[in-house]
């Protein structure tokens, strides 16, 4: 009767607001720890809440601090540096913060920092001395701060205080109500800033009451030591639970009321316990379990709806809305699994240690405390299948085939290496083994399984087996292909083998593998389904499967369940193909994305019951998946950017929440360009994360720098950026998530903008103008100048050339003049010469012709005086030897020639050592010619005719020796 009581009163349970979140009840969450080594700061951490963007913020021993999904940090302290106990934000993400010895506010600045601002100055002095804010809630529009000593109330920038009598216990708020446990009032309720005792309140007095939750009938309150109660009508009644000596033991530190009735208790020794609405067990995950401590502080439900736990030593996220969960116990013995199945309640796993069974009823009921993993005795290396045949469970083992019963396994075949068993079509009574080096035949006798004898004709490796409607057995290879198999009536030997690979049709003979989907051979290959075309025996593409899962990926494993879906892993995301009533399918992958890079490599296996579980085999141990967990993967979520600093020519921080690294800016974070930097700075580095903390590692980033970059990046799990060099502009770096579910973020954008270098700025561009105006004024000035100065030294130049010219003409004209003159001087001299020679020689001549005639004339005198004939002719012969005497006479001839030579350059003594053959009359002859004189004058001279003269010419040629052609005179004139 108490039972169903207990049922009609937590079966409308609410709390206001419901976190409308709830945990499985199979498995344990996949859980993400967090320890003081990761987010560098004190292990406490009492408070969690997450801002409308979604940013997680912590209450630390060190401050408040932050999570991004990728870095950590201590954004804020109080002025008094002590630690932070609470925390509550409100609509405008304005952070109210309770501390030890202080409370305050916390706001957000443009360039990221986070800046407290202490309320305690608004006390009076005589209220300023309390110790730890263990709670900071906020009612309408007034923020409650609660200590063991005061109750203070912030509204309207003014403060009212509430002080305890002795000192209170806790502080509850219950939808829009708020409760005081009084250490010496009992349960008081605060309405219109003043505490009013609660009718039979009293009775609260040292039940040290952690929690209370509102439900349609009453209070359900967590006391820390003695378990549950309810509070209905003014009476208190014991809550019992299946957990009731476990939460006694371990004490009750926080609570939390999550959907479905379901509430999860942090325990001070033993971590977070949850239970239903009629209190049986649902969870129980401690440290044992994965939790990172089992001290819980608190707990929050975030955007995702997963469950947040702040430890004294560490922080968990446990992933409450996830479908999947890890099969565990206490002892987590299970290493990779490679096989499971469930048989008569019971679970077996075949791992690389061998085979294990647990419970199943005991442990998916919730009942895991003395529920583990056993260990079948007898098998200890790699279990690769394990699979039910007729009312038989057995075992494929590396050292052979084992049949389980209970916890041993019995041996039915020692052989080399069994990989899995199939029976054999139209024949149920034999069992098929594939083994390491061939075939395994089994035969069912008397109920029980025996070895019959090893399979001739095939020795391959025979790992993965499907039987077909003919009897046909087919066997994929690894690495060479498909083989096709026949046995004789007897099954001891093949009869026939066909073999298929790249040559059939197939993509590639690599990684190949055959399933059986609704009695259909199919085979699955690095290009998609493939199947047997039945008349050209082709492998082709299947259609139905072409359809949904394309031709891109290597489809690793088909499995079909009992409800005709199609699990199936396909590159690396795992699948399952939902049959719909009109016959097609629906394909839904994004619950399964977890599993990503979990399987064992080429040991893809999916287990599926008729009750709706479904396993998986992963290096990381078995998970389940629920099919009646609905996760909403298409939350939309924010990327941020988490910091930015210049790393030229020093790292300097531009944008940042980290505590104490940059100086208070003013502004509007919706400035167009907020941050301006000088050009110097032009390097900068980008952090940046997203708002995503569901396996927050698989998040990938695509970025983009407006004004640099023309389009996106490529998507990565690269989380920062750096670029260098960048050219004066406005930019707008833009960044964006997407998730494991290929949920796109809202992208975050940090606008700024480099300045040209010094030399490049507008100022500098008119001081350019002023300086090129006032360099083109100094040119022209110059170019003037020069100008002026080149025409005044041009004229002079002019005027010295033309002085020069005028020079040189006159001394050229004087030379010439000069020289003119010295030639006409010589000429003159020369004729001069030649006229005194003439005229020495015609005065000799004359002299001497003087003295003839004078002796003529006496002889004449002397003929006309004597008339005397005789001695007239004597005369007259007297006259003419006279005359002839003077005719042949040298005298004269010797006087001229010794002024010819001193006229002449010795002419004539060189003529005659060079020409010695030379007569005087030739001498002669070559001094008149030497004169320039012709035959004619030459003639009378020598006393001799014009003909005896050319003779004469003629004889001296030949003593000179002249060519025929050569001029006499001219040879003489030159000589």
């Amino acid at each position: 009767m108490k039972f169903k009581i207990r049922s009609l009163l937590l079966s409308f349970l609410c709390i206001s607001p419901i976190i409308s979140a709830q945990i499985k009840k199979i498995g344990v969450p996949f859980i993400t720890n967090y320890n003081p080594k990761a987010y560098k700061a004190a292990s406490e951490n009492w408070d969690v809440l997450q801002d409308s963007k979604g940013m997680m913020f912590f209450a630390n021993h060190f401050g408040i601090m932050q999570f991004d999904g990728v870095r950590w940090g201590i954004v804020t302290q109080p002025e008094n540096r002590s630690m932070v106990r609470s925390m509550v934000i409100d609509k405008n993400d304005k952070i109210y913060v309770g501390a030890q010895g202080d409370f305050g506010f916390v706001i957000q600045l443009p360039n990221g920092q986070y800046q407290y601002t202490s309320l305690v100055k608004l006390l009076p002095k005589s209220a300023r001395n309390f110790g730890d804010v263990l709670h900071t809630v906020i009612r309408n529009n007034e923020v409650i701060f609660f200590s063991y000593e005061r109750i203070f109330i912030f509204k309207n920038n003014k403060i009212k205080v509430i002080d305890a009598k002795t000192t209170f216990d806790d502080f509850f708020q219950v939808g829009k109500e708020i409760y005081v446990s009084d250490n010496e009032k009992g349960l008081l309720k605060l309405k219109d800033d003043v505490l009013i005792p609660v009718e039979n309140g009293q009775k609260f007095i040292g039940m040290q009451v952690r929690n209370i939750f509102q439900t349609k009938n009453g209070f359900l309150l967590f006391t820390q030591k003695n378990g549950l109660f309810t509070f209905n009508e003014n009476q208190i009644k014991p809550f019992v639970t299946e957990v009731d000596p476990l939460l006694k033991q371990n004490q009750i530190s926080a609570g939390i009321a999550l959907s479905d009735g379901y509430f999860g208790i942090g325990t001070r020794q033993s971590g977070l316990i949850v239970i239903d609405s009629v209190g049986h067990l649902v969870q129980h995950i401690n440290k044992q379990m994965g939790l990172e401590n089992e001290y819980v502080t608190n707990f929050k439900i975030d955007k995702e709806k997963n469950l947040w736990v702040t430890m004294k030593g560490g922080i968990s996220l446990i992933q409450i809305s996830s479908p999947l969960s890890k099969i565990m116990d206490s002892s987590n013995s299970e290493t990779k699994i490679y096989c499971s199945q469930i048989y008569q309640n019971k679970l077996y796993i075949g791992t690389d240690n061998g085979l294990f069974w647990l419970n199943w009823d005991a442990y998916k009921s919730g009942k895991r405390e003395n529920v583990t993993f056993q260990h079948i005795s007898g098998m200890s290396e790699n279990v690769w299948n394990v699979g039910v045949f007729g009312n038989s469970l057995l075992a494929f083992e590396k050292n052979g085939i084992f049949e389980i019963n209970g916890n041993s396994a019995k041996a039915l075949a020692k052989i080399d290496g069994a990989w899995q068993g199939i029976l054999i079509p139209n024949h149920p009574d034999l069992l098929l083994v594939g083994g390491y080096t061939g075939l395994y035949l089994l035969k069912k006798i008397n109920g029980s399984w025996v070895f019959q004898h090893r399979i001739k004709g095939f020795e391959e490796s025979s790992r993965i087996m499907e039987s077909d409607k003919q009897g046909n057995i087919w066997i994929a290879h690894g690495y060479k292909g498909i083989y096709k198999l026949k046995f004789n009536t007897t099954f001891d030997s093949v009869s026939d083998i066909q073999f298929y690979n790249d040559k059939n049709g197939f993509p590639s003979s690599l990684f190949l593998n055959t399933f059986k989907v609704d009695n259909q051979i199919l085979f699955g290959t690095t290009k998609g389904v493939y199947r047997q075309d039945v008349s050209s025996k082709k492998m082709i593409p299947d259609p139905v499967f072409k359809k949904y899962l394309g031709l891109e990926n290597h489809i690793r494993l088909l499995k079909p369940d009992n409800q005709d879906n199609i699990w199936y892993v396909s590159g690396e995301n795992t699948g399952k193909m939902n049959k719909q009533k009109n016959g097609s399918f629906k394909v839904e992958e994004l619950p399964f994305r977890k599993l990503r890079y979990l399987y064992v490599p080429g040991f893809e296996n999916i287990q599926t019951t008729q009750s709706g579980d479904v396993f998986f085999g992963t290096q990381e141990g078995l998970i389940h998946y629920s099919t009646i967990k609905n996760k909403k993967y298409q939350a939309k979520y924010k990327a941020v950017i988490s910091e930015v600093k210049c790393i030229f020519p020093k790292d300097s921080l531009l944008f940042s929440s980290r505590y104490d690294v940059l100086p208070n800016k003013t502004g509007s974070i919706n400035d167009k360009f907020s941050t301006v930097l000088s050009h110097s700075n032009n390097a900068l580095h980008f952090s940046f994360a997203s708002l995503c903390f569901d396996d927050a590692d698989a998040t990938k980033y695509e970025y983009w720098l407006e004004g640099f970059e023309p389009t996106w990046s490529d998507y990565s799990l690269q989380t920062e950026k750096e670029y260098t060099n960048l050219p004066e502009n406005e930019y707008v770096f833009h960044v964006r998530a997407k998730n494991m579910y290929d949920v796109v973020s809202e992208e975050a954008v940090f606008r700024f903008e480099v300045l040209p270098p010094w030399y490049r700025t507008i100022w500098a561009y008119l001081l350019y103008l002023v300086l090129f105006g006032v360099l083109i004024y100094i040119i022209i000035k110059y170019q003037k100048r020069v100008a002026e100065r080149d025409r005044e030294q041009l004229i002079l130049n002019q005027e010295k050339e033309l002085l020069r010219n005028q020079a040189e003409l006159n001394e050229q004209k004087l030379a010439l003049e000069q020289e003119n003159m010295a030639i006409v001087r010589e000429n003159l001299q020369t004729t001069i010469n030649l006229k005194n020679a003439k005229v020495a020689s015609n005065t000799v001549n004359l002299i001497h012709l003087n003295e003839i005639l004078l002796s003529i004339k006496e002889l004449i005198s002397q003929i006309d005086k004597k008339n005397d004939p005789n001695v007239n002719f004597s005369l007259l012969t007297k006259i003419n030897k006279l005359i002839d005497h003077e005719l042949q006479g040298d005298k004269h001839w010797n006087e001229f020639e010794e002024i010819f030579n001193q006229l002449h350059d010795n002419f004539m003594q060189r003529l005659k050592s060079t020409y010695p053959e030379l007569t005087p009359r030739d001498m002669r002859l070559c001094a008149y010619l030497r004169m320039n004189f012709n035959t004619k004058e030459i003639a009378p001279l020598l006393g001799i005719s014009v003909r005896g003269v050319e003779d004469t010419r003629y004889r001296i040629r030949k003593k000179l020796q002249l060519p025929s052609d050569t001029n006499i005179t001219e040879f003489i004139l030159n000589f």
